[in-house]
C-alpha cells in the first residue's frame, strides 16, 4: 500500500491552485466522489464501516462539504486550524485512529483520480496527498492527546 502523506507536509502556491483547480472541476459532482470515496474505503479498510451509519447520505454530504471548505481555506490557517480541531475532537467521538488515516488518503486520491477527466496528474495527485497530509499533519496530534 503506498502511504499517501507527507510528513510534515507544505504546500506551495502552485500546490494550492492547482487543489483549488481540480476540485473546481470535480464540484458539480461532488456526491459522486463522495460515494466513489467511501466505496472504495470500505472496499480497502472493511474494518472501519462499522463506525458509519448504515445509511451514508448525510456522511456523504458532510464529507462533500468539508472537502469543499478545505479547498477554499487552503490559504487561510486560521481557519483552516479551527475547523481542523472540530473535525479531530468529532473524529476521536467516532473512535477514528491513527492507522485510518493512510486507507482514508488512498481512498480520496482514488475517488479525486477516477472522478477527475482524463485522471489526476501526478502533480495534481502529489498536490493533494499533500493537502491531506497537512490536514492529518493538523488532526492527529489532537485526537492524540485530546486537546481539540
Amino acid at each position: 500500500m503506498v502511504h499517501p502523506i507527507p510528513t510534515e507536509a507544505r504546500m506551495t502556491p502552485e500546490q494550492i491552485k492547482l487543489v483549488q483547480t481540480n476540485f473546481g472541476m470535480i464540484f458539480p459532482i461532488k456526491m459522486k466522489l463522495a460515494q466513489s470515496f467511501y466505496d472504495h474505503l470500505f472496499e480497502i479498510a472493511p474494518e472501519v464501516r462499522p463506525l458509519f451509519p448504515e445509511n451514508m447520505q448525510h456522511q456523504r454530504e458532510k464529507l462533500a462539504d468539508t472537502l469543499a471548505f478545505v479547498v477554499r481555506n487552503l490559504n487561510n490557517s486560521e481557519e483552516l486550524i479551527l475547523s481542523v480541531s472540530g473535525l479531530a475532537r468529532r473524529h476521536r467521538g467516532y473512535e477514528a485512529k491513527p492507522e485510518h488515516f493512510d486507507p482514508v488518503g488512498i481512498a480520496l486520491i482514488h475517488a479525486l483520480d477516477i472522478h477527475t477527466p482524463g485522471g489526476l496528474s501526478d502533480d495534481a495527485r502529489s498536490a493533494w496527498a499533500t493537502a491531506y497530509g497537512m490536514i492529518v499533519d493538523a488532526m492527529l496530534p489532537k485526537m492524540l492527546d485530546g486537546a481539540a
